[in-house]
């Protein structure tokens, strides 16, 4: 697989004003998240899982739409022809892909960690907690895997269907939680 390719399709994800504000309400609402989350913690304080927590709400929301957008995007802005240009097997377009937006979750993902992290240690010294982070590896990597399938489904539902509007509604009725 040429190496233009995936990072043509990396380019695309942030140079583009959809992918790029959608990384810009990513981090900011995760900060909003972590902001409200020190708040209310600001007495007694919280252990770094509940930090770690609070971050994959805002990430399990807003992943699976990059990875609608990355499927999606060019379908629905008449550019479909340049990666089978590049590269005329559609396969090795797929695959690249899915492993450019796997690589641009796992940056954020890994990002809103750092966040927490933060989070954390300022809460801990503004209660007076210890400031042993001791984070629960099993958390983190089931964290990590849950928010790598989610952006991955976007993918398979932007791939199958090819119209961002559509898939990120249809992606909402189905993923929404039975009360």
């Amino acid at each position: 697989m040429p190496l233009t390719l995936p990072r043509g399709e990396l380019r695309k994800q942030v140079d583009a004003r959809a992918g790029r504000g959608l990384l810009i309400a990513i981090g900011v609402l995760t900060a909003l998240a972590l902001g409200l989350f020190m708040w209310v913690a600001r007495n007694e304080g919280a252990p770094l899982s509940a930090a770690l927590a609070v971050t994959t709400t805002p990430q399990g929301l807003l992943l699976p739409v990059l990875g609608i957008i990355t499927a999606c995007n060019e379908w629905s802005q008449r550019t479909a022809l340049i990666p089978f240009t590049q590269e005329p097997r559609r396969l090795r377009v797929v695959l690249t892909k899915l492993l450019s937006v796997a690589a641009l979750g796992t940056i954020t993902v890994a990002l809103a960690w750092v966040m927490a992290l933060v989070a954390f240690l300022i809460l801990a010294a503004l209660t007076g907690q210890s400031l042993n982070p001791d984070p629960d590896w099993g958390q983190l990597a089931g964290g990590w895997l849950t928010q790598l399938i989610a952006v991955l489904q976007g993918v398979a539902f932007g791939l199958a269907l090819l119209s961002v509007p559509l898939v990120i509604g249809i992606w909402r009725v189905l993923t929404r939680e039975v009360k």
